[in-house]
């Protein structure tokens, strides 16, 4: 099973090191009798990418990854405006809710919207970003995690672990998101 960060130049560091630290922590076989390969990547455009702190990071996968994964998690950071303003990259995102699980968070929430993907439906975001999501003609809610189906929105930084296990349960089952969120138990 291939479940796909996306990023790109200016994203946010927390949106993409604690959504991919949580899906590495994943063991198989989980539930639902799943016994293949758990194959996390960060995928983008070109080969390295930057965080708006200045981290550069070696990506593991491409655009075309994404389309075929079966999870996708889109961070947010400033950089998702510039690709939003890219026709050519937006062409090339053609994820499919019918047999995806696509999570989102924060400013990522905006690529998904911009794909027609919350069509009709609520979602969450960044305090900041919800006029940008009203504008695409998006109901919002102020909450951290907002699911319908297979698509989920998470909003501020902290969400993304809640957003992750969503992920992780709509791919594996609740046993499997329940034992990475424990292993993250600081009382332990």
């Amino acid at each position: 099973m291939k479940v796909a960060v996306l990023a790109y130049d200016g994203f946010t560091d927390v949106d993409l090191f604690l959504p991919w630290d949580f899906l590495w922590r994943v063991k198989v076989p989980y539930g639902a009798g799943y016994t293949g390969e758990w194959q996390p990547m960060i995928c983008a455009d070109k080969p390295v990418i930057t965080s708006y702190s200045g981290v550069p990071i070696n990506v593991s996968g491409s655009i075309e990854d994404v389309v075929t994964a079966d999870g996708v998690f889109v961070v947010s950071g400033d950089g998702s405006r510039a690709k939003l303003a890219d026709p050519a990259y937006m062409a090339r995102l053609k994820l499919d809710p019918g047999r995806q699980r696509i999570a989102a968070i924060d400013s990522g929430v905006l690529i998904i919207a911009a794909l027609g993907l919350l069509r009709g439906l609520s979602a969450t975001t960044y305090s900041t970003v919800f006029p940008e999501l009203e504008a695409m003609g998006v109901t919002t809610r102020r909450a951290p995690l907002v699911a319908h189906g297979s698509i989920a929105t998470g909003g501020g930084c902290l969400a993304g672990l809640e957003l992750t296990a969503w992920l992780v349960e709509s791919l594996l089952g609740k046993d499997a998101a329940d034992a990475v969120l424990r292993s993250f138990d600081r009382t332990s």
